[in-house]
């Protein structure tokens, strides 16, 4: 149960921090936003992807502490 938490902890928190920091890296590099396209590969693509690794990163270190 405790790796089901730390999982889902880091699914939800990997997204946002991914979300934030890829939009940041946007801004800074001056990534075109025109039609959206930029918005959608976060949103749809970079984001999932980090929100998954985060999951998979959280469960295996958070549920091992005891």
């Amino acid at each position: 149960m405790r790796r089901l938490f730390w999982a889902l902890a880091g699914l939800v928190g990997g997204y946002a921090v991914t979300l934030v920091t890829v939009f940041t890296a946007g801004d800074l590099l001056g990534v075109s936003q025109d039609e959206g396209a930029f918005a959608m590969g976060v949103a749809f693509f970079w984001a999932p992807l980090g929100a998954v690794a985060c999951a998979i990163l959280a469960g295996v270190w958070g549920g091992g502490r005891r």
